[in-house]
């Protein structure tokens, strides 16, 4: 028997209802999880300004990501070329959100909890994504921290800096520096204190005449000299930097030695040496060259917080990489002429582990090359 066709509308209007009713009932539901939401993070009026933020660094705005991140958009552009080459995502956030995250953690120094609010993710998450950008950069210290090329033009800037032609086969200046770091072995603590009474690590840095590192060592207690710290380090165990007839330069910290690597120091002023004109004017003329390692710790301080406005909160080997990670995102920085202000920081013998052949007669051969050359631009001023 066939249905009337009043019946059959009957229906339909019955089934639409129903429909409409359910879409009624769905948006009900989504409203009341919107409003609990917003009594869990607070009032409306807060959500847009940090939204808003969040934004202009997603967009890459230059004021925001200079202010927070700590670098231009060149730089980050260069920086994200060098990783998207072997990055590997085990999450859901893209590349670039990833990235900047953690040069955000890097330049506030904050904590997990924190980075994780500001960026409205799980605090798990924030250390999961820091962790993996952090590995990613150092893969690619190799790349970006690595000897000069042409020493030659190296050796002409150095020169120029110290005002000496004696000094034109310098292709680097060494130093040291202490990082703040929280100790997590409670059975060696008393090895990380330095002498200025406080936990850190020393970061061993050999930088050319643009402030860009060319070598790094980094994870001896903030205890041990600058001197044993280079004893240890691959520079000196190595031995094959500088070449032979290229030197670097370095504070009264370090020995003045011809081998195994040729690394000239200031003359020493002790008590039972005086020393003579020449000696102290040499001295001044190479703390005019070896002023560039302190201004290049001075910009990674100015820029990377999170190693010297506050002690590093982190286990000993990703305290390791985080520094590691800072000297490479400062060299990116320097080619791209990225330089931020900085306030002038102030730094600062045992037992061989390597036969080393005293520098102090190569040492007095710049010195009188310098001395003569001073000489013969007076005669010729006259």
């Amino acid at each position: 028997m066939a249905v009337p066709a009043r019946i059959l509308l009957l229906i339909h209007r019955m089934r639409e209802a129903d429909r409409e009713m359910e879409e009624v009932l769905i948006m009900w539901r989504i409203r009341r999880l919107y409003q609990r939401v917003l009594l869990r993070r607070g009032l409306l009026y807060c959500i847009p300004v940090l939204n808003r933020r969040v934004r202009s660094l997603l967009n890459l705005e230059r004021v925001p990501l200079k202010e927070d991140c700590r670098l231009s958009p060149e730089a980050f552009h260069t920086l994200m070329g060098l990783l998207i080459q072997d990055f590997e995502r085990n999450h859901g956030y893209s590349i670039e959100f990833a990235v900047i995250v953690t040069l955000y953690w890097m330049a506030a120094g904050m904590s997990y909890r924190t980075c994780g609010n500001t960026f409205d993710i799980a605090r798990q998450t924030a250390f999961d994504i820091i962790e993996l950008v952090l590995d990613r950069i150092i893969g690619i210290i190799k790349r970006v921290i690595k000897k000069p090329d042409n020493l030659d033009q190296v050796g002409e800037q150095f020169s120029r800096m110290a005002d000496s032609p004696a000094f034109t086969q310098c292709v680097g200046a060494i130093d040291g520096c202490q990082i703040y770091f929280i100790v997590d072995d409670a059975e060696r603590n008393q090895e990380y204190i330095n002498r200025k009474l406080y936990y850190s690590i020393n970061l061993q840095g050999l930088v050319d005449h643009k402030c860009r590192f060319t070598d790094i060592f980094v994870g001896f207690p903030g205890s041990c000299h600058d001197l044993r710290v280079f004893r240890h380090s691959g520079l000196y165990r190595e031995g094959v930097y500088p070449p032979r007839g290229y030197f670097i330069i370095g504070d009264g910290g370090y020995h003045c030695m011809r081998d195994p690597v040729t690394l000239i120091t200031p003359y020493r002023n002790d008590r039972n040496v005086v020393l003579t004109e020449d000696q102290i004017n040499f001295n001044f003329h190479l703390s005019k060259a070896r002023a560039v390692v302190e201004r290049a710790f001075g910009l990674l301080q100015a820029r990377m917080r999170i190693i010297f406005h506050r002690a590093l909160e982190v286990k000993f080997k990703k305290a390791v990489k985080v520094i590691g990670a800072c000297c490479v995102i400062h060299n990116i920085c320097i080619d791209a002429n990225d330089i931020i202000p900085h306030d002038r920081i102030i730094r600062r013998r045992q037992a061989a582990l390597r036969p080393e052949t005293d520098g102090a007669a190569f040492r007095d051969v710049i010195c009188l090359a310098h001395n003569l050359g001073r000489r013969q631009a007076a005669l010729e001023r006259q």
